[in-house]
């Protein structure tokens, strides 16, 4: 006689226990998601402190000679290059366990996607090389050898970071004027115009903080344009007398420095 094995138990859970269930599954979501916000929050940092740190060295050896700026340059490409290492540790972050919805996490990285982007700008007009490009910024924080992006870099990132790339210009005009170089504080204020004039034509509705940008964008130009319509009148009177331009150079720079805090 065959014997008949009797049925197993079904084991059914309460509404209770699925509740709970399906919580704990919510919540071990929200902390994961919250260690990577973390994550991706002091490598933003991180970035914006070594940016920081790279517009400091190419402003320290911008003004020097010929051959010193040479290297000064090349010694920023090997920073720029530590930084874009942080980048893909973002990009390992965002891709986490299979994770293709980088766009979550984009206000965690752009305070440092913006710094990144302003120094970047800067090392590329220092090596004459002009305004640097959507594609090009792009292009640098993608994989070289895929070329797929650690991260896509928005118009909005772009435009911001270039709109802070201004005051760092003002600077180094000022700063080339003071050593007498009477043409680095033209050729800026002309390349500042024309990238004024071209964002002024972003409907503010757009790109919102780009308004307060423009604000001290416009100030940086007119702190420039003083200086080089000082600079103008004084060559036509003293061109000869590179010791006196250095004099009204310095002097032209003081009262601009004065009528910015007043």
């Amino acid at each position: 006689m065959v014997e008949v094995a009797s049925p197993s138990p079904i084991v059914t859970m309460s509404r209770k226990d699925h509740l709970s269930r399906t919580f704990e599954a919510y919540r071990a979501e929200i902390d994961s998601d919250n260690e990577r916000r973390e994550r991706l929050i002091i490598l933003s940092r991180s970035i914006t402190q070594l940016s920081k740190k790279l517009i400091f060295h190419l402003h320290r050896g911008a003004t020097s000679s010929p051959g010193a700026r040479a290297k000064m340059l090349n010694d920023a490409r090997t920073k720029e290059r530590e930084i874009r290492e942080q980048f893909r540790k973002v990009n390992e972050v965002l891709r986490e366990d299979g994770d293709d919805q980088g766009w979550r996490w984009h206000r965690q990285v752009s305070p440092g996607l913006e710094e990144y982007i302003e120094s970047l700008s800067f090392l590329h007009y220092l090596e004459g090389k002009g305004l640097i490009t959507l594609s090009d910024v792009q292009a640098a924080l993608s994989d070289q050898e895929t070329g797929d992006p650690w991260l896509v870099v928005t118009p909005e990132d772009y435009v911001l970071g270039i709109s802070d790339l201004t005051g760092e210009l003002m600077r180094y005009a000022t700063n080339a004027l003071s050593t007498g170089d009477h043409e680095t504080p033209l050729s800026v204020c002309r390349f500042v115009r024309d990238v004024k004039a071209k964002f002024d034509r972003i409907p503010p509705f757009l790109i919102k903080p780009l308004a307060k940008k423009q604000e001290e964008t416009t100030r940086s130009l007119e702190k420039i344009e003083r200086v080089c319509y000082a600079l103008r009148l004084r060559l036509l009177e003293f061109a000869d007398r590179p010791e006196i331009l250095r004099q009204m150079a310095k002097r032209a720079l003081d009262e601009a420095d004065r009528e910015e805090i007043d």
